[in-house]
């Protein structure tokens, strides 16, 4: 029987690994499983995602500040 980590990761899970991936917090058993089964491919594009929505939201945080 196969363990979860051995697996090949979902969409889904491929997501979730990028998105703690991009805050630091992932654990050792998924950056594994991720970089033996996962589609590259998804993590480049949710990685951008993730960077654009981060800067959108830096941007948006500064303009509601700075209203006169």
């Amino acid at each position: 029987m196969k363990k979860d980590d051995d697996l090949a990761p979902s969409f889904w899970q491929m997501v979730g690994s990028t998105m703690l991936s991009f805050f630091g917090v992932s654990k050792e058993s998924r950056r594994q499983r991720d970089f033996q089964h996962g589609n590259p491919k998804v993590f480049i594009v949710t990685g951008f995602i993730l960077t654009f929505l981060f800067v959108m939201a830096v941007i948006g945080l500064v303009k509601l500040v700075l209203l006169e």
